[in-house]
């Protein structure tokens, strides 16, 4: 009966010790490429399903976190603004309104999968008002 009390001992230290769940979303560093592929190709997408005539772009990232999947999946919360270009210009990029009323902020959260060796890359879901 006494290892049964050391193995529920040890598990209970085990599971305090582990400040983060293995398989759980870590916060990412922003500035890393997959980070930053992600958030590109969530923004053409975004932009893509959008009614609006004008492009949006990213104003800030509010956070960014991973989590280890059948690849990666990454999770993005941004503050989103519009720009004066309109969607199908030949403007490559273009930056946001400088008068916030003209720029309409917005908050958008992106979940992207990536599997680079398909190459693939997916988004999954978006929360945006």
């Amino acid at each position: 009966m006494s290892w049964k009390v050391t193995v529920s001992i040890f598990a209970a230290v085990f599971a305090v010790g582990m400040a983060v769940m293995t398989g759980a979303p870590v916060d990412a560093n922003v500035n890393e490429e997959g980070v930053q592929n992600a958030l590109k190709f969530a923004v053409v997408q975004h932009n893509k399903k959008s009614n609006d005539m004008y492009l949006s772009q990213v104003a800030q990232v509010i956070r960014a976190q991973k989590q280890v999947v059948a690849g990666t999946k990454y999770i993005i919360t941004v503050q989103m603004g519009k720009t004066p270009c309109r969607k199908n210009g030949a403007e490559e990029t273009c930056a946001i309104h400088a008068d916030p009323e003209m720029a309409r902020p917005y908050q958008c959260t992106f979940t992207v999968w990536s599997r680079p060796w398909l190459p693939a890359i997916e988004l999954l879901k978006q929360t945006c008002p």
